[in-house]
């Protein structure tokens, strides 16, 4: 048993409350509301305690644009564990990994073999044939895409039809997904699927959105544009990534659904930032500068209607340290109040563990991130400096 006292920190708890100056107390991997001698005393005047962030759109494994097909097992399986020490040190206590890593990876952080955050893998990315995820040569005669980290990081799953389909959800649950991911559009980077394109029928999507329901989970699919998307609502999916280029029509259909989006501004500030270095051709630069003004008009039009929107930095590389910048960027766009309370709350509530973490309330699991400053006001901080510490389930992983 172990308690751990935090005082005179300005405390920003994502319930909807204003920031306020609070003492608190945790006991062992909990927020607590007794009293009483502590272990160790946190003295936190002008520091903010903010819930732990929570990254809804995280791939650690998809380690490069191209060519990660031929790099050993061992390479990729460091460079995963590096990002995963490196999230959970920049306050990111609990990932959603979109696509490329399963269960074991789940497994050998529970098992204490690796720090880091928990995660919640979808294994493969489901990904329709000729479609966005389809990496093979444009001529290959080959069934499958190229292999990547064997076990430990998966390609996409090619499907076609709703019996591959069903096949390909439960493949993925069998190897330890929470849930899974399907692209329903084309996507940035693409070749010969535009974002226009929409990707899989209406009854292929139904037939993931049912297998994964009696599995009692769910489906999320990365939508860019109108027609996919909607295809994907009537299928009875509720959880969409990016949502960067639609129109109000749309938009309006996914407030009256309840569904929640996941915008994702921080792949493309990295991806203008260096488009040679990422590989992007010189043909895409136009297509990626569109997508950065209209991803942040649909963002506003969606945050101006209450549609609820989580938050996802969709980072890859080898060199992940840069997830809060997410948070950062969509507060140039919603304020900072909502961009913090979409990485954690309103994440906890997509992830369906809101019971237990997301916010800073007795009882929930100790998952909180601490800066020196203003971080409630002040984007920057957020944006341009790492914590002072990051707790993760009362235990302090990040100090000075």
């Amino acid at each position: 048993m172990s308690v751990i006292g935090l005082r005179g920190a300005t405390v920003f708890d994502s319930t909807g409350r204003d920031p306020h100056r609070a003492d608190l107390r945790l006991h062992d991997d909990v927020i607590d509301t007794g009293s009483g001698p502590a272990d160790e005393v946190l003295d936190l005047d002008g520091h903010t305690v903010l819930p732990g962030f929570i990254d809804a759109h995280a791939h650690v494994g998809l380690l490069s644009l191209y060519g990660q097909a031929s790099w050993s097992a061992a390479e990729q399986a460091g460079y995963v564990f590096r990002n995963l020490r490196e999230s959970l040190d920049q306050g990111f206590t609990t990932l959603r990994d979109l696509g490329g890593i399963d269960g074991g990876v789940l497994k050998a952080i529970k098992a204490g073999l690796i720090n880091g955050p928990r995660v919640h893998p979808s294994g493969q990315i489901l990904s329709q044939i000729g479609g966005h995820g389809d990496m093979r040569p444009k001529f290959s005669d080959e069934p499958d895409n190229p292999g990547l980290g064997g076990g430990l990081v998966r390609n996409h799953a090619l499907c076609t039809g709703p019996d591959q389909v069903r096949a390909a959800v439960r493949n993925q649950f069998r190897r330890g997904a929470t849930q899974i991911k399907m692209f329903v559009t084309g996507g940035v980077l693409s070749e010969g699927d535009p974002l226009e394109s929409p990707q899989f029928t209406v009854e292929e999507i139904r037939a993931a959105q049912d297998e994964a329901q009696s599995h009692g989970s769910y489906v999320t699919v990365h939508a860019h544009t109108d027609t996919g998307l909607l295809r994907a609502l009537e299928a009875g999916v509720r959880s969409f990534e990016h949502a960067s280029m639609i129109d109000e029509e749309t938009a309006s259909a996914l407030q009256r659904s309840g569904s929640t989006v996941v915008p994702t501004l921080a792949v493309d500030e990295i991806l203008a930032s260096d488009p040679a270095a990422w590989g992007v051709p010189d043909h895409l630069l136009d297509d990626l500068d569109h997508l950065h003004t209209e991803q942040r008009r649909s963002l506003t039009m969606l945050h101006d209607l209450g549609v609820s929107l989580g938050s996802g930095a969709d980072l890859i590389g080898t060199e992940q340290r840069t997830r809060a910048r997410q948070i950062y960027l969509m507060a140039k766009e919603i304020g900072l109040a909502n961009a913090i309370e979409s990485a954690t709350r309103v994440n906890a509530e997509l992830l369906r563990i809101s019971d237990r973490v997301g916010t800073i309330e007795p009882g929930k699991l100790a998952d909180l991130v601490i800066y020196e400053g203003d971080a409630a006001e002040d984007p920057e901080i957020i944006g341009t400096r790492p914590p002072k510490y990051v707790i993760q389930s009362g235990r302090i992983i990040r100090r000075p």
